[in-house]
């Protein structure tokens, strides 16, 4: 029963996170500013790669449990600082319509 649980949890989290992904990639495409192509990859890496990796937890491989932890952990502390850098690299650039007062 509780096996069963687990992975209705899993599948779950997984069509979420795909769902996620799905969507900001289509935004990704979509978008013609940097910083609305960042949103939809922030989107992207932060929730959506969370959520597939903790579907993956539903395995019970230690592995594969340690290994989406170490990635979680990585994705975290990485894709915040990625897309900070970028969005100043832009804007040093003078790749966005936000700097019009500046």
């Amino acid at each position: 029963m509780a096996s069963t649980v687990i992975d209705v949890i899993a599948i779950v989290l997984l069509a979420v996170g795909l769902g996620l992904t799905t969507i900001g990639l289509y935004g990704l495409l979509r978008m013609d500013d940097i910083m609305h192509q960042l949103h939809a990859a922030g989107l992207i890496t932060g929730p959506a790669v969370i959520l597939i990796l903790l579907a993956s937890i539903a395995t019970g491989s230690d592995e594969i449990i340690t290994s989406a932890a170490l990635v979680i952990l990585f994705v975290l502390i990485t894709s915040p600082l990625s897309s900070h850098a970028i969005a100043q690299a832009a804007r040093r650039r003078g790749g966005t319509d936000d700097d019009e007062d500046d």
